[in-house]
């Protein structure tokens, strides 16, 4: 192939790709949150698509009805209309199945320094993972994947209290809390999206079902 002919396929391949995102059917976007770590990390770029419905577990981006200053929100959709969700210590069960569990998630767990220094230190690079450090406990946050290595066994931090939830969803339940509630049946024409730092993420648990007309993309790939 000539010279004349690579350039003319890569002009083309511009313009086509310029013109899929005016029209909005291919978007990218970069992560600045921490709250669908530790699958998508601050910093990494997605594509995605608006001619791909989400399906449950699929990244999605979408506005909530309050969206805040019309900021584009990225986050895993959990729940889909008609469908029963539950929470147990932050897990979602759908429909009485376990989805969480091929997962690498995020939680709050609290350890004793000495444990902390020990077996967690040197591995924690992101200053923004330690929530708490005094002379008698640390806690931090850690994935899944890391908390099965350690010769250890932690302590969830789990708070109980249910200020700022989502009236839609908590209203009526003064025993349920972001991590442990349902089950509830998700309403027609709306949706159910968390984030895989689940003890760190505003998502549905705190500003509600997200409408259908919201959902503008799945996310392809991250990079």
């Amino acid at each position: 192939m000539d010279k004349k002919k690579i350039i003319f396929l890569i002009a083309a391949f511009i313009i086509f790709v310029m013109l899929f995102r005016w029209s909005g059917v291919i978007r990218t976007y970069s992560i600045s949150s921490t709250s669908s770590e530790p699958n998508l990390k601050v910093g990494t770029t997605i594509l995605g698509s608006s001619l791909i419905a989400p399906k449950r577990l699929d990244f999605a981006y979408f506005k909530y009805s309050d969206s805040l200053d019309g900021w584009t929100i990225v986050k895993r959709l959990i729940a889909i209309p008609a469908d029963t969700l539950e929470c147990k210590n932050g897990y979602y069960f759908v429909n009485g199945k376990h989805i969480d569990e091929a997962l690498d998630l995020r939680f709050l767990y609290k350890m004793l320094p000495q444990d902390y220094d020990r077996y967690v230190k040197n591995n924690v690079v992101n200053p923004e993972l330690i929530s708490h450090y005094s002379a008698d406990t640390v806690r931090v946050f850690l994935d899944d994947s890391f908390v099965k290595t350690l010769p250890v066994k932690l302590e969830r931090y789990n708070y109980s209290g249910s200020k700022n939830l989502s009236k839609a969803i908590f209203v009526n339940h003064p025993d349920w809390n972001f991590n442990n509630f349902g089950p509830i049946i998700i309403p027609e024409g709306k949706y159910f999206f968390s984030g895989d730092n689940r003890d760190n993420s505003y998502d549905s648990r705190y500003r509600g079902f997200v409408n259908e007309a919201h959902i503008l993309g799945t996310v392809l790939i991250n990079f």
